[in-house]
């Protein structure tokens, strides 16, 4: 696919398989804040968690069940399982779209409240989204605090002013030290 073709400073994502890769000369990402990644992991286990493993042929309580035993060996051929079922999965795709339904699909309409179109409930769609919002409302609330003056002679990219003195950059380490932990 295009991860062949990226540029050096290019982060390319892939959401089927969980690989994240990086341009050669992309800065290395700074580590997420403690307190609020495990907030959005909860929110994420909570709306979308059974989700993840009915995809893969498993229930959050069989994995649940194999991890309480202690059992490595049967975690580790459960979780490979669950690999080999959703490479399966997604190698059969042609492409994204088909894995997503449309916006007003009546799957994601009424998924949580089968039967009962008087109830108004966010969709458990809905509360991902929201989950992630507030994950990076909380995380850039602040961003402009280390902003750099922008000169208004000069062109600027998120790298530098201009590249002339490195005193344009976004004071990266600045930020992460006044996240909270």
């Amino acid at each position: 696919h295009a991860v062949g073709d990226i540029s050096d400073e290019t982060v390319v994502v892939d959401l089927d398989r969980n690989i994240i890769t990086m341009g050669q000369h992309t800065p290395d990402l700074p580590s997420l804040p403690h307190r609020r990644k495990m907030k959005l992991e909860a929110a994420l286990e909570n709306h979308a968690g059974e989700v993840f493993w009915q995809a893969r042929g498993l229930t959050t309580a069989q994995v649940e069940e194999a991890r309480a035993s202690g059992d490595e060996n049967e975690l580790v051929m459960l979780l490979g399982k669950a690999d080999a079922v959703w490479d399966e999965k997604i190698s059969t795709l042609d492409d994204a779209f088909k894995c997503s339904p449309a916006p007003d699909s009546m799957s994601l309409l009424y998924d949580d409240a089968i039967g009962s179109s008087n109830d108004k409930k966010q969709s458990r769609w809905d509360a991902v989204q929201e989950a992630f919002l507030r994950f990076y409302v909380s995380m850039l609330k602040d961003y402009r605090k280390f902003l750099p003056p922008s000169p208004k002679d000069t062109r600027s990219s998120w790298r530098d002013f201009g590249g002339i003195d490195g005193g344009g950059r976004f004071m990266v380490e600045d930020f992460m030290k006044a996240q909270r932990p």
